[in-house]
């Protein structure tokens, strides 16, 4: 029985491996000149690849040397065809990745703020907004 379940479990495994290597939709470049939070972990400057995995649940950036992948939610854009960028909230010269949009739909990706984050706007800090267009492949 044990041995049934260990088997279950790989092919269960590989199967959701499949499918999130089928689901990947879109990938977008960027150009970030600075670094950045994405949650918390801090992202060098660079070029990165933005990669929608999960049917859009999940993010992830690549770089030459790493990658990060995150869970978003999504959110609304004002138009059917948004443009692709990344937008990023900044108190000071600290820089949060606050919102993915991979273009040419209506909806877009946000990430949950971490507490770095949290912390910056209980201290009275208001953000303002940078924003970076994406490049379509």
């Amino acid at each position: 029985m044990k041995n049934l379940v260990t088997r279950l479990l790989v092919i269960g495994t590989a199967l959701a491996g499949a499918a999130a290597v089928y689901a990947q939709s879109r990938i977008v470049t960027a150009e970030v000149p600075f670094n950045f939070y994405m949650g918390s972990a801090v992202m060098p400057q660079g070029s990165y690849r933005v990669s929608e995995m999960s049917n859009g649940a999940v993010i992830v950036l690549q770089t030459a040397n790493a990658s990060k992948a995150i869970i978003v939610y999504d959110v609304s854009g004002k138009s059917m065809d948004e443009p692709a960028r990344l937008v990023f909230r900044r108190y000071g010269e600290t820089y949060f990745l606050a919102q993915i949009w991979t273009g040419n739909r209506s909806n877009g990706h946000a990430l949950p703020r971490s507490t770095r984050e949290k912390e910056l706007a209980q201290n009275g800090s208001a953000p303002t907004l940078a924003v970076i267009r994406l490049a379509v492949r």
